[in-house]
C-alpha cells in the first residue's frame, strides 16, 4: 500500500513538474537564449557585444497593416535570427532567411539589403501559418483547423497520404508572390504562369469562372479559390473530380504531376483580392469583356480555306475537346462519341452546337467557349468529314460499339457518360416501359434520334436490318419480358382543340396545378419533386424535343402516363381530352420552332 501511495505521488510531481516548466519555461526562451550565446561569440567588435548582451528573451511581433486585413506576426520570436546572414548555414529555427537577387534583394557595400523587409512584410503574408502562435503546431498550421497552413511546408493531418509529398516545396509559395506580382513575365511566379495557360489550354475556364479572367458557370466560381480552399483540396479536386461530390461533372483529365502542381499553385493564387492594384483597377477588370481576354491567352487561329479541316483537327486536338469526348484512340469519358459525328450531325447544327450548346441540346453541360466563328466552322467542317461507318455484324456488337457508352454494359441507362447527360439515358430493362411502345416506335428512335437529346439518328450509320439487329439484342438481352400486343389508344393524331390565347391561358393554369410539381413552374423539368425521381421529367422547354414529337405522342404521354416513369395516367385523375389539348397549346407557346434540321444532310 506505502509503495503504490509513492509511487503515485512521484507520478503526480512529476507530472506537476512538467505542467510547471511548459508553463513558465517556453521553447522560443530557449532559442532566443542559444542565439545571444553564438551571437556573442560571433561578434566582431564591442559594439557588436554590447547590443548582443544587452538584449534578453522576449515576445518578438511584427504588425502588417499594407497587405488586406491586418496582420500580428510573431514568427521571429522563433526564428529570432532570420535577418542575420551570420546564421546562414545554421539548422532552423536559427537558421538566417536567404536572400536572393530573384526577390529583388541587393548587396550594397558587402552587405544584403532586403527588398521585402520583414518589418514591411511580416512573414505570414508570404508563408501563410498562423502568425499570432508561438508553438510550431499552432504557428504552423499544423492544427487541420487553420484554414492556411504554412505553403508548400505544412501538411495537416487529415490530408490524403498519397498526396502529402507532392504537396510540399518551395514553389507553391509562388501563389503569395502573384498577390502583388501580377505580371506574367514574373520570374518568381513561373509556376502561377503555368497553371494559368494550363486553366486556358485545358478549356478549365469554360466552366469556371474567374473575375477578369473568365465567366464559365457551369462549374464553381474559382475567383477565391485560393481563400477558400487548401492545397490539398485542390488538388484532389484536379486528379479526383468526384472524391468531394460524387455528382461532380467535371473531366479526369490526364495531367502531369507537374502540370497538376502548377493548376494547384495558379488557384491558390486566386484570393479574390490583388495588393498591387487599386480598387478602381479591379473594377476595371471586372467590366472587362472575358472574350478578349481569353483571346489574349488563348490566340486566335487564322483559318485558310484550302486547309481548314486539317486546321479543325488540329483545334480539335488543341483545344482539348478529347478531354470529355471520344475520337480514335483518345477518351475522355464523359461526352458522346465523335467518330462518326459527319454520319450524325449537320455541318450547321455542328456549327451552332460549338457556339452554343444549349441552343441545340437545351440540357447540355458542355461549355460555351470563347473561340473564333472561323475556328468553330474549322472544327464542324472536320467533324463533318467523319463518315466512315463502322462494321458490325451482330446486334451485339452494334450495342457494344454504340450504345453501350450511354446505356450501359447491362442495358440500364448507366452507361459511362450517362451521369452527364441530361436527359438520362433510357433504361432498356425497364419492361413496363420497353413493352408499352410500338416496335415501330422503337425503331424510330434508333433510326432517327430523340431531338433535342444526345440521342443521335443512326439511318446514316446503321442499314435497316442492322438496326433491327439492335433492338431484337436490346428486347432478348435486357428487357427479356415477351411482348404483347398492345391497347388501342383513344389519344387523336392532332389536337383537337385550336390554339388560342384562352387555350394557352387555360393549359397553363391547368400546368401549374397538375404538372409544375415535376416539370417545374418555367416547364423546364426542374420541379421540387425532380431530384426524388429517375429518369427525370421532361424538360418541355426543350424546343428540339418538343416540336419534334407528334400530338398523338403528347397526347398519350399525359392521358395514358409513361410507364417504367413517374409520370401518371392522368386520364385517371379526370383530365379530359380538351383539358389535354390546353395543354398541349401551352407547352407548343414556349417552344419557338428551331431552325433548320440537327441531323446530318443526306448527299
Amino acid at each position: 500500500m506505502r509503495l503504490a501511495l509513492a509511487i503515485g505521488s512521484f507520478v503526480i510531481l512529476v507530472v506537476h513538474g512538467v505542467v510547471f516548466y511548459n508553463q513558465f519555461f517556453h521553447d522560443w526562451e530557449r532559442h532566443q537564449s542559444a542565439y545571444f550565446d553564438q551571437a556573442r561569440g560571433l561578434a566582431k567588435t564591442d559594439a557588436e557585444r554590447a547590443a548582443i548582451t544587452g538584449r534578453s528573451p522576449r515576445i518578438e511581433q511584427i504588425i502588417v497593416t499594407n497587405f488586406g486585413e491586418t496582420r500580428v506576426d510573431r514568427c521571429t520570436t522563433c526564428h529570432v535570427a532570420s535577418d542575420d546572414p551570420r546564421f546562414e548555414k545554421y539548422a532552423h529555427p536559427l537558421k538566417s532567411h536567404p536572400f536572393s537577387t530573384a526577390m529583388g534583394d541587393v548587396q550594397k557595400n558587402g552587405r544584403w539589403e532586403r527588398r521585402h523587409k520583414f518589418s514591411d512584410f511580416g512573414c505570414t503574408v508570404c508563408h501563410d501559418g498562423q502568425g499570432r502562435g508561438l508553438k510550431p503546431h499552432y504557428s504552423h498550421g499544423e492544427d487541420h483547423y487553420w484554414p492556411d497552413p504554412m505553403l508548400g511546408f505544412v501538411t495537416q493531418e487529415p490530408w490524403r497520404k498519397e498526396f502529402l509529398p507532392k504537396l510540399k516545396g518551395k514553389a507553391y509559395m509562388e501563389a503569395n508572390c502573384a498577390q502583388c506580382h501580377t505580371e506574367s513575365t514574373f520570374a518568381g511566379a513561373a509556376q502561377v504562369e503555368r497553371g494559368r495557360k494550363l486553366f486556358f489550354t485545358s478549356n478549365c475556364y469554360g466552366c469556371h469562372r474567374i473575375e477578369g479572367l473568365s465567366d464559365g458557370t457551369l462549374g464553381p466560381d474559382l475567383t477565391q479559390a485560393g481563400k477558400k480552399f487548401k492545397v490539398d483540396y485542390l488538388w484532389e479536386s484536379i486528379v479526383d473530380p468526384r472524391a468531394n461530390l460524387a455528382t461532380s461533372v467535371m473531366p479526369q483529365f490526364k495531367l502531369s504531376e507537374g502540370d497538376v502542381q502548377a493548376l494547384v499553385i495558379f488557384l491558390k493564387s486566386r484570393k479574390g483580392i490583388n495588393f498591387a492594384e487599386t480598387g478602381l483597377q479591379q473594377y476595371r477588370a471586372r467590366l472587362q469583356d472575358a472574350t478578349a481576354v481569353v483571346q489574349a491567352t488563348i490566340k486566335p487561329v487564322a483559318i485558310t480555306p484550302a486547309s481548314m479541316v486539317q486546321q479543325g483537327e488540329k483545334l480539335l486536338n488543341d483545344r482539348a475537346c478529347l478531354a470529355c469526348h471520344k475520337l480514335g484512340g483518345k477518351d475522355g469519358g464523359i461526352a458522346p462519341e465523335l467518330s462518326y459525328e459527319g454520319l450524325l450531325r449537320a455541318e450547321p447544327w455542328l456549327f451552332d452546337h460549338f457556339k452554343n450548346p444549349h441552343s441545340t441540346v437545351p440540357d447540355s453541360i458542355m461549355p460555351t467557349f470563347r473561340f473564333t466563328d472561323d475556328e468553330f466552322r474549322a472544327m464542324s467542317a472536320y467533324l463533318a468529314t467523319l463518315k466512315a461507318p463502322p462494321k458490325l455484324d451482330t446486334g451485339a456488337e452494334i450495342y457494344q460499339t454504340l450504345c453501350q457508352r450511354c446505356h450501359g454494359e447491362k442495358g440500364d441507362g448507366q452507361g459511362m457518360i450517362a451521369i452527364y447527360l441530361d436527359p438520362y439515358p433510357r433504361d432498356l430493362t425497364k419492361a413496363s416501359f420497353m413493352n408499352s411502345k410500338t416496335e415501330a416506335r422503337l425503331l424510330d428512335s434508333i433510326k432517327n434520334g430523340v431531338g433535342g437529346t444526345s440521342m443521335p439518328a443512326w439511318s446514316k450509320v446503321l442499314s435497316d436490318d442492322q438496326v433491327k439487329a439492335v433492338l431484337s439484342h436490346v428486347l432478348t438481352t435486357f428487357t427479356k419480358d415477351k411482348r404483347r400486343d398492345l391497347k388501342p389508344s383513344k389519344a387523336p393524331d392532332t389536337n383537337p382543340v385550336m390554339a388560342s390565347a384562352a387555350s394557352t391561358a387555360r393549359g397553363e393554369a391547368t400546368f401549374v396545378k397538375r404538372c409544375a410539381g415535376c416539370h417545374g413552374r418555367k416547364g423546364d423539368g426542374k420541379g421540387p419533386n425532380a431530384l426524388d425521381i429517375l429518369p427525370r421529367p421532361r424538360n418541355l422547354r426543350n424546343a428540339w424535343f418538343v416540336n419534334s414529337t407528334s400530338d398523338r405522342r403528347l397526347f398519350e404521354s399525359i392521358l395514358y402516363g409513361v410507364q417504367g416513369t413517374a409520370m401518371p395516367a392522368w386520364v385517371d385523375y379526370g383530365m379530359t381530352s380538351n383539358d389535354v389539348g390546353d395543354l398541349v397549346n401551352f407547352i407548343r407557346s414556349m417552344n419557338q420552332k428551331p431552325k433548320g434540321s440537327q441531323y446530318a444532310r443526306s448527299n
